[in-house]
């Protein structure tokens, strides 16, 4: 009983910890990208980025929520990557290419962040799948976790500008 329920209880912590990772990746990922906007907006680039608040982003969100953020923020890196195209000089701006790299590795650490989650679910589901885990698991009330069910795009190398 206590060895099955102390073990049901350390993988929920461990996946809760992991989509903590992504909650924190998509924060960065669109605090970046208000910055990017910001610095277009001084310059007087007209843009169409869709700066998402990044104030309305917290720590528990649903896998559900979380992949339908990381799609908006891949639309958003496919609209500045098409801007760049056009205004290449940007690239030389030191400030701009500090804020773009780091939206670029927040979105690695965010696919990384997925990865470990998804994979820390799929062995909590597991476990509470097969008895006696699914039996401690009714008993203290847990639930199968989701997945996170965002494929990250492909991004073309040639629009890779970093």
């Amino acid at each position: 009983f206590i060895y099955v329920t102390a073990r049901i209880n350390s993988l929920d912590e461990i996946t809760r910890n992991k989509s903590s990772e992504i909650d924190g990746g998509l924060w960065d990922r669109a605090f970046q990208l208000s910055k990017l906007a910001d610095i277009l907006n001084e310059k007087g680039i007209r843009h169409e980025l869709e700066v998402i608040d990044y104030n309305a982003f917290g720590i528990g969100m649903p896998s559900t929520l979380q992949a339908a953020n990381s799609e908006k923020l891949d639309v958003q890196d496919l609209n500045l990557r098409e801007l760049l195209k056009t205004h290449t000089e940007l690239i030389s701006d030191e400030e701009f290419k500090t804020h773009l790299d780091k939206f670029n590795a927040a979105r690695k650490d965010l696919f990384k962040a997925s990865l470990e989650y998804n994979k820390c679910a799929n062995t909590y589901n597991t476990y509470i799948s097969h008895f006696p885990g699914s039996f401690m698991a009714m008993f203290h009330k847990k639930n199968s976790k989701n997945l996170f069910g965002y494929y990250f795009r492909e991004l073309d190398e040639q629009e890779n500008i970093l």
